[in-house]
Order: structure tokens, then sequence, then C-alpha cells
């Protein structure tokens, strides 16, 4: 049953149909049924995936190749864009409705968004490093489009800055797999290496070990650039917060997380040319540091969504952690911790769209006290989704984060494990410092709602919904196929 070649074409086909379109609504709809229909692709995928001998799918003479981290990949991209495309509908039409927005760049925005997720499906479906490479640079050049969509100096600005050092990062990266390459170059056999990333890490033991090293260091960072690690994240702040809410919702929620992707790639093919910590290492300095760097600008910021931003820097230096410690309870916790935070991520940007319709500034110090009684079905979702975010039980976040403090406890490494412990209170504390005050408490000012910023409840309780379910309960085969794709990292599949 050939599965990967729709999975990128659906949403291809969603962008070129409403580029066609001209009606608003069936733009939406073609969002929403493509970004379902890739959900049910995305499921079918990770049954087929743990159905085959050797768990892997590949098409096209195995151009696409798609194994558990793939599917887990495939998985998270499409339920985030469907629960973006469920808010964005509601979103937009208040905008328009404010003038903040015309027909054209809302029809530009539903146009560029599935092009992006399709872009991201790419990223994790080829298997030639090469088009992952240029997978990565067409999800950045459609994103920062949809960063600058409102047209202003500051949106500019920022997609200018996004653009500046994207283009920057990923042409390290090209270096990387371009070193990669040369790497594989009369160690194998007298013909020319591939790009395949199956062939080189059947090979790896066997390519430049000088070259390997050299190689990931440009791709540490250069992809540690789209995945805004510090201190290379300072395009994160400024893209997150000027972009249109669902687009920050899916830069935080698996943008981040598809470069990350990508630079684990390079990392398994490194740990298993090199058959030392190297790689490992380099990951988990990056992740300790972003998580360190993140938790005081927490605690300082002043834009609801710059503060948001900041959240997702810790977040993704906790997974590079947890993925450097190299256990295996700390990489399945790792990757837990990357589908619970796409998950939650989402809802807080959302919440954060509405507060900014009703208000019109993403500033806290005008924002509140007081959003709870203004919005209260809004701030209901966003305190659950910043229960989630701050690592409190019953929500996933919780374990996830547990199982790599377990782990990296368990593996003996007590000052790393101690340093992760402090980053994430320090940014536990900083989260609830700034939410209580601009959500609890008297409002200083009367501003109006409507309906209209009311109706982005229901996307935010679906994946609310989705979040909570998968925290209580992990299906069978998605435990599977998490603890296969925790293998490959690993190096133990």
């Amino acid at each position: 049953m050939t599965l990967l070649v729709p999975i990128l074409l659906v949403p291809a086909v969603a962008g070129l149909l409403c580029l066609l379109a001209r009606s608003r609504r069936v733009m939406e709809l073609a969002n929403v049924l493509a970004f379902g229909g890739t959900v049910v692709l995305g499921v079918q995928l990770l049954h087929e995936v743990l159905a085959r001998p050797d768990h892997v799918v590949t098409e096209c003479g195995d151009f696409f190749r798609a194994d558990a981290l793939s599917a887990w990949m495939v998985l998270l991209i499409s339920v985030v864009s469907l629960g973006t495309s469920l808010y964005a509908g509601n979103y937009f039409r208040r905008d328009l409705a404010d003038g903040a927005l015309k027909p054209g760049q809302v029809k530009e925005f539903f146009v560029l968004t599935p092009l992006f997720s399709a872009g991201m499906f790419l990223v994790v479906l080829a298997d030639n490093l090469g088009v992952m490479w240029f997978a990565l640079e067409a999800t950045a050049l459609s994103s920062v489009l949809l960063v600058a969509l409102y047209n202003r100096s500051t949106s500019l600005e920022a997609a200018w800055k996004y653009i500046i050092l994207g283009s920057l990062g990923l042409a390290l990266a090209l270096f990387g797999t371009v070193l990669t390459y040369a790497a594989a170059i009369g160690k194998t056999s007298t013909t020319l290496p591939s790009f395949s990333w199956a062939h080189l890490i059947s090979v790896a033991g066997q390519l430049d070990h000088r070259m390997i090293k050299l190689a990931f260091v440009f791709v540490l960072v250069g992809y540690g650039t789209k995945a805004g690690l510090a201190p290379m994240h300072t395009w994160l702040p400024d893209a997150h917060s000027e972009a249109p809410t669902p687009t920050s919702a899916m830069l935080s929620g698996v943008s981040l997380k598809v470069a990350l992707y990508a630079l684990l790639r390079f990392h398994i093919l490194t740990a298993a040319c090199l058959g030392t910590s190297f790689s490992r290492t380099m990951l988990l300095v990056f992740g300790l540091g972003s998580m360190c760097l993140a938790a005081p600008f927490i605690l300082v910021q002043t834009n609801l969504k710059r503060m948001l931003a900041y959240s997702s820097l810790e977040h993704v230096g906790l997974i590079c952690a947890g993925i450097g410690l190299n256990s295996p309870l700390t990489i399945f916790g790792a990757l837990l911790h990357m589908g619970y935070h796409a998950l939650t991520k989402p809802v807080l940007f959302f919440a954060a769209g509405n507060i900014h319709q009703t208000c019109h500034t993403l500033q806290m110090r005008l924002i509140g006290p007081g959003m709870a009684t203004m919005l209260p079905m809004t701030v209901v979702c966003m305190g659950l989704a910043a229960v989630a975010a701050t690592g409190l039980p019953p929500f996933g976040l919780f374990f996830s984060e547990m199982t790599v403090l377990n782990g990296g406890f368990a593996a003996g490494h007590t000052v790393v494990s101690l340093v992760v412990l402090v980053a994430l209170l320090a940014a536990f504390c900083g989260i609830l410092y700034q939410l209580v005050r601009i959500l609890l408490g008297t409002p200083k000012i009367k501003r109006s709602t409507n309906a209209a910023v009311r109706g982005g409840v229901p996307a935010m309780g679906f994946m609310l919904a989705v979040l909570l379910i998968f925290s209580l309960w992990l299906p069978a085969p998605l435990l599977e196929v998490m603890q296969r794709a925790a293998g490959i990292i690993g190096g133990r599949q």
C-alpha cells in the first residue's frame, strides 16, 4: 500500500487548491480536510512500519523511507497541523473584521501553510540527506513569508532576521552534508558514494572519522540554528511573536522539532561512525545551555508570545539533553517530551492569539490583570496548557520530564540531572509568575469580547483532549514505535 507519496501530496494539492479557490470557506475546509487526511495516513503508516519485518517502509525506489522515527514525526506534524487549521478559520475572520489583514493576505496563509507542512513531511520521509536539506530550505522559505504576513515594520524585521540567520544556518548545514558525502569517498567502494542515509549508516564504520567530526560540527550549528538551540536562537522570539498565531503554533509545535530531527539523523550517523560520545556530548552541552538561558529570559519578558517562544527554547534544550545523556530511558523520555510539547504549545499560542485580538496588544503590562473575567474559556484552556507546559501532573510533560531525570540519575549523571532539574524549576517559576499576573485579578480596563474570539476554544479543546488522553493512556502501537525510535537514536537498532 502506497502511503509516503500521498502524505506528501495531500497537503501540497490542498495548497494548490487554495491558490485557485476564491472562497475563504473553501480554503479553510481544504486545509482541515487535508490535515485530517494526513492524520489518518500517519496512523496507517505507524501500523505499516510496525508490521514490516525490518520496520521500514520505502517507496519510489527507496527515495522515500520511513522508519519508526519518521513515523513518529509524521504523526506529530499531522496532528499539530490539523489543530492549527481548526483554529485558523476563526482567527482570520476576526482579523479581517478588525482590518488587520486583507483577503489576499489570508489567502496567502491558506496557500503557504499546507506547503509548509508538505516541506516538513518531505524532511522526515526523504532518505537522501541532500533532499532533506532542500526540504528544510523549502520550509524556511514558506514560513518566512508567513512570519511577514501582517506586513508591519516589526514583522518584516522579524522575517528578515529569520531568513538571514536561517539561511546562514542552512548554509552551514549544507557544508556538513557535503563533508559527510566527502567522508565516504574512496572508503566504501570504487564508485561515488550515495547521499542515502540508509546506505551511509550501513557503512558508517568505514567513513573518514575526522571528516565526520567536522561535518557534525557544521550540522549542529546549522540545523541547531533552525531548531532554535542557544546561542543560535536569536531569531526565534522575534519570529514567534510577529507571526500570525497559527503560524507561531506550527513553528513552536513542530517546525523546531523537524529541524531537530534532521540534526538527530546526523547524530545517529556520527555516533555509529566514531563509536564515541562526541556527538552526544555536543548535544548535551547545547541542550543544557538552551535550558539555562531560557529560564531567566522567561522571567523578564514583557511580551506574551516572546515568553512562550523562550519556553520553547527550554523544551527543545531538554529534548537535546535527554538524547545527549544517551540512556534508553532518557532518549525515550526525550521522544515522549517531543510529542507532549507538540500538543501543548499550540494551545498556549492559540490562547495568546485570542488575548491579542481582544486587547490588541501582546504587552503583558497592558493585558492584565483579569483576563479570566473577560475570556473565561480561553483562560481555562490556557491555564490547563500552562499546567502541562510547566511539567505538572496529570499531563504528559510531567511524565516525560520525570523519565529524563530518572534516566539521568539512574545512569550516574547526577550533576547533569541536577542542572536539568534546576532549569526546569526556574522555568516553572517564570511561567507561573508571568501568567498569574495577567490571567487573575480584577481587570483595570473594560474591553468588549465577542463570539469570534471565543470561537478558538474548540481547537484548543481538541488539542487538550488529545494531550490528556495520551497522557493517561499510550496505545501499544504508539508506545512500540517510540521505543523503536529511541532504539534508532541510541544505536541499538
